[in-house]
């Protein structure tokens, strides 16, 4: 069977078999101390990496992750090059030639826009509210990516990723003049994995590769509480905080290369199951409180909590071709089951917010079910890449992401929309240093316009009775930016 040709800097990274001092490997010696230099300074940068504090996925869908295929636009399963293949597509790490080492961070600044938010059909006690105008205030989001990859013979390559496939964390004003505080002014959704993938070079032409990506999860929303009748209750604050107990999922990956000339793709992410636990609790109220004077007090203001949201399942496939050796164009689609995510239930172990003396009008209940009816959704990824000569090769992409997120379950929890995505790139190759960067602009195909369909906004209001409707205007756009460096020993 032919085999693969590797440069004279491969390296093993263990010895099958006996245990011994020397090994003939691609013509050179194994280094064992050298070896282990380097894996205990990757050791180290994981270390780093784990133990950094504030670390937060951009959005709902990953932008990227490593500068290079995010200047691609992420049409990167046919293409993968780097350690960031594990989540790309893992059977193209069979075409990485020695050692590598690649750390970076993606940059992320949303700002999103609200126009006319109204809210109508409450009881006459509740007065309309809006329409209002108002701005996100999310902070600017780090993304840090880490990897190594090593061929450990001539046709089977090892690597390890972290990453963070998923996530998002929006903030909006927490003020009154905001009506959706009482949806949510604060959201977050992350996932953060550590992925060890192994690649086999069947034939020429054919690689498999399979991966599992070991993660943890957090989730929570804090809103205001909305009860015009019960003004010890009113405009409080309540959060929601959660984390999981850690999750899994497989990558697997294809690379055809029929031709010397183009190159096929195609990845499965399985879907991540997680079971997150943590608290409610609602702030400036104390057990026991009388919300109206009359004697109604309240109870159970912090209990724990409960729910599952899974990251969903994606298929993705791509091609690569370069017409001349300087030149490649990527294209890949990606289909994500957004449908697996019908709903989720928030449990609580007590009656949360209980006020047995108020009777029908007791605020209290033992769950919050979110309803979602979220659609499959597949994206279009368009990248180019020009080496201009051996140091310098020039990037850029453009992608399209359609919404998952129906009208009939919009809210300020999951802001999102149809959008498209482009960027522009810069590659650096000194040999045995490599620099990548990354500038991408993400911005809205069309505003989104809600008009009282929403289930999960129009919910924000019953404690004002009636049959509140709430009718919005949103769009909005994000800046982004990245830099991975890698070394190859």
């Amino acid at each position: 069977m032919a085999k693969k040709p590797r440069s004279a800097q491969d390296r093993g990274f263990f010895a099958i078999g006996e245990a011994r001092t020397a090994h003939k490997h691609f013509g050179k010696k194994i280094d064992r101390e050298g070896i282990m230099r380097k894996f205990g300074s990757f050791c180290i940068m994981l270390m780093l990496i784990i133990f950094t504090p504030s670390l937060h996925a951009g959005n709902v869908d990953t932008q990227g992750i490593g500068a290079k295929a995010t200047a691609l636009g992420g049409a990167f399963s046919a293409y993968g090059d780097d350690p960031f293949a594990v989540y790309y597509n893992p059977a193209t790490l069979t075409q990485i030639r020695s050692a590598m080492i690649s750390l970076g961070a993606h940059v992320v600044k949303p700002e999103m826009k609200v126009s006319r938010y109204a809210v109508n059909g409450m009881n006459a006690g509740s007065s309309a509210i809006g329409p209002d105008w108002f701005g996100d205030r999310s902070h600017t989001l780090i993304v840090p990516h880490l990897g190594f990859s090593l061929p450990v013979s001539d046709s089977v390559t090892a690597g390890v990723g972290l990453y963070a496939p998923c996530g998002m964390d929006i903030r909006w004003p927490m003020t009154s003049d905001n009506p959706g505080v009482y949806n949510s002014y604060h959201s977050w959704y992350r996932r953060e994995v550590i992925s060890p993938a192994a690649a086999w070079q069947l034939h020429d032409q054919v690689s498999v590769g399979l991966g599992i990506a070991l993660g943890r999860s957090f989730t929570g929303v804090e809103n205001w509480t909305y009860f015009p009748a019960l003004p010890g209750l009113h405009n409080r604050f309540v959060d929601t905080d959660m984390e999981d107990e850690g999750n899994w999922s497989i990558n697997a990956g294809l690379l055809i290369k029929p031709l010397k000339a183009l190159s096929l793709g195609l990845t499965y992410r399985g879907r991540a199951e997680t079971k997150f636990r943590g608290t409610t609790k609602v702030k400036g109220v104390n057990e026991g409180d009388d919300l109206t004077g009359t004697g109604a007090s309240v109870y159970n203001t912090c209990v724990s909590s409960t729910t599952k949201i899974d990251s969903p399942e994606q298929i993705q496939g791509g091609i690569r071709y370069q017409p001349v050796e300087s030149l490649s164009l990527e294209v890949d689609l990606v289909w994500t089951r957004w449908s697996s995510i019908k709903g989720y239930t928030l449990s609580f172990d007590r009656k949360f917010l209980d006020a047995p003396a108020l009777g029908l009008y007791n605020p209290g209940r033992t769950e919050q079910y979110y309803a979602r009816n979220w659609e499959d959704t597949t994206q279009l990824r368009c990248g180019v890449e020009w080496k201009v000569n051996d140091i310098l090769a020039l990037r850029g992409s453009w992608f399209y992401d359609p919404s998952p997120i129906p009208d009939s379950t919009f809210d300020m929890q999951w802001p999102d929309g149809d959008k498209r995505t482009y960027a522009l790139g810069i590659g650096l190759n000194w040999g045995t240093v490599n620099l990548d960067g990354v500038v991408q602009y993400t911005c809205t195909a069309r505003k989104r316009e809600i008009e009282g369909e929403s289930r999960n906004l129009n919910e924000s209001y019953l404690g004002g009775q009636g049959a509140p409707k709430v009718s919005l205007s949103g769009d909005g756009h994000l800046w982004g930016a990245g830099m991975t460096i890698s070394y190859r020993y």
